[in-house]
């Protein structure tokens, strides 16, 4: 049975390290998006609420309405716009809407003027990431219209780094002068956002200047860091990946292993056949280069990954059906580890595990 197993002890004790980089008046908004980067949206979000995290991030309407129905009271804020459709829905359960421009405002005073209530907005600005939203310097427009809003409220004005986890600071920076000019050309004429939010897990690492009122960890929520420069050494990763072994077999040299004999065997060796697969989100790219802890070592993988399993050579050790395997975390490769020699990143890896892996909760 393939198993994700989740410390949420860990979870704890990364927050308490987090809230040590910020000063005590400073919100934690918890990125609980894709899942929780793969370690369960409801879970994660429960421990981080009994703990005192009253703000958390998604990316869908669907995942704040799971959240809300999953009984998380804290709120709740969709980072990306929402369609027309859904925003009746998410104004009734109280999630704060993000929007961009003037049309997406309207949609949002709409909605809340038919439910006769009132949409809490949260002003998303593009200070260099190009993504979502109009120009910090011509978001003052936009900020008026909700400021006037017998519907709306300005509750939050907002803007995402693009280069935090850089070793050069310099683009973040600029970024945050941006910011910070958009804020004061809204004082200026007399627009004040409840809310100022701007860093992510990176810049709450290192650079105290965009704290603001409230920040966004994600990655290092989970134990892990954009790169190398923003390292927050007492962060545990939260999450190991277990498998079973479901056949042993001895090869004898020249015999080839899985899809297309990638790899065929260069002396007699044992070869052990793993329940996991790119369909349970292990990388096929590991195909030949991964490696796993299994019967007290480091075992390659031979051949390519499969769908649903893998093969690993365990040389002239012995090993049994249904024989635990640690494919990641543990004294197996992290997720860092796994990112690197498959040519991504921590967060693909960790939002790739497959919702058919089991997730078990250490509390």
């Amino acid at each position: 049975m393939a198993q994700a197993i989740i410390d949420l002890n860990k979870l704890r004790r990364n927050l308490g390290r987090l809230r040590q980089h910020v000063q005590p008046s400073v919100r934690i908004m918890a990125a609980v998006k894709a899942n929780a980067y793969g370690h369960g949206m409801v879970k994660i979000s429960q421990t981080l609420q009994s703990e005192g995290v009253n703000w958390f991030a998604v990316a869908t309407p669907t995942e704040a309405l799971s959240l809300r129905s999953a009984g998380i009271t804290a709120n709740i804020l969709v980072l990306s716009p929402s369609s027309p459709n859904k925003l009746s829905e998410l104004i009734e359960a109280d999630i704060c809407l993000t929007v961009l421009d003037e049309a997406s405002i309207q949609q949002a005073e709409e909605a809340a003027r038919q439910l006769n209530s009132k949409a809490r907005l949260h002003l998303k600005v593009d200070t260099g990431m190009g993504r979502l939203g109009e120009a910090a310097s011509a978001s003052l427009k936009t900020a008026m219209q909700i400021d006037k809003s017998k519907t709306a409220t300005f509750e939050g004005y907002y803007t995402h780094f693009a280069c935090a986890d850089d070793t050069d600071p310099s683009y973040t920076q600029m970024q945050l002068e941006r910011f910070n000019e958009a804020i004061a050309m809204l004082k200026k004429n007399g627009i004040e956002a409840e809310i100022l939010h701007a860093a992510n897990s990176a810049a709450l690492i290192t650079n105290s200047e965009s704290h603001f009122d409230m920040v966004r960890p994600g990655i290092a929520l989970y134990g892990y860091h954009g790169s190398n420069y923003t390292i927050e050494p007492s962060l545990e990763p939260i999450l190991e990946l277990h498998a079973n072994v479901t056949f042993v077999k001895r090869v004898s040299a020249g015999q080839s292993i899985s899809y297309s004999a990638t790899w065929t065997a260069e002396k007699d060796t044992t070869i052990a056949s793993v329940r996991y697969g790119y369909g349970d989100g292990y990388p096929r790219a590991l195909s030949n280069k991964g490696e796993v802890w299994a019967a007290g070592k480091l075992r390659p993988i031979r051949g390519r990954v499969c769908m649903d399993q893998f093969m690993i050579d365990l040389g002239d050790d012995g090993i049994q059906v249904g024989d635990a395997v640690v494919l990641l975390g543990g004294h197996a490769p992290d997720a860092d580890d796994l990112g690197k020699l498959s040519g991504t990143i921590s967060y693909e890896v960790l939002t790739s595990v497959s919702e058919r892996v089991e997730k078990h909760y250490i509390y």
